[in-house]
């Protein structure tokens, strides 16, 4: 089986450099032409099936793909991005004037997080429970689509690369990349293999802002 995890498009918060985390900003216009410019990419009987977080901007940018290929988007919460607590709906800007203890700790590694953040382990945790239950889902042949977070694909790229939190920082996912997962022979997530990170499809211009 192969997962594609893609991030969303540029989102508002993205376009504002604010912090999103699980807040439920859409995608900003740019962010709708990536989403569209996307779907291009794919072919009917190129996926099997398309999952999706279920905030808004992850949803937004599977729609074009799905409609295209005639699936229906399957939403899970546990494919959502981490909650990042009080930093919500700050631009990065006012977070690094008033916490830049933590804002610098968290730069620095990747796995240290503020008190008020959700941890690391609890995000990669519910990650890896929403690509279980797809492994369980569908047959060894099938190629999944996952429309998720930034943050939600870097668990799962620090745990098949082995990364240390000082190494993960140092990797940023663009909106609407694909990273690959196969799994074979068998559909266990212990058993999976990252085929290649942050593959940047679009002709349109691409937003980095985490």
């Amino acid at each position: 089986m192969e997962i594609i995890l893609i991030r969303h498009g540029q989102s508002e918060g993205n376009k504002t450099s604010t912090v999103q985390g699980q807040t439920d900003t859409g995608l900003s216009e740019l962010g709708k032409d990536q989403a569209k410019d996307l779907s291009k990419h794919f072919n009917i009987g190129d996926l099997s099936a398309v999952y999706s977080s279920d905030l808004d901007r992850a949803v937004q940018t599977a729609k074009p793909t799905a409609d295209k290929l005639n699936l229906k988007i399957k939403t899970d919460k546990d494919l959502r991005e981490a909650h990042f607590g009080i930093w919500e709906g700050l631009t990065y800007d006012k977070v690094k004037e008033k916490y830049p203890k933590e804002y610098n700790a968290w730069h620095a590694n990747y796995y240290v997080r503020p008190h008020w953040f959700e941890s690391f382990e609890s995000h990669f945790k519910r990650t890896k429970r929403a690509i279980d239950k797809i492994l369980l889902s569908h047959s060894l042949n099938d190629r999944i689509a996952v429309f998720t977070h930034g943050g939600s694909i870097k668990t799962q790229v620090g745990y098949f690369k082995k990364l240390s939190g000082e190494e993960l920082t140092l990797f940023t996912t663009a909106n609407c990349s694909l990273t690959l997962i196969k799994f074979n022979p068998t559909t266990k997530h212990e058993h999976g293999k990252l085929i290649y990170y942050n593959k940047e499809v679009l002709k349109l211009a691409v937003q980095r802002e985490l």
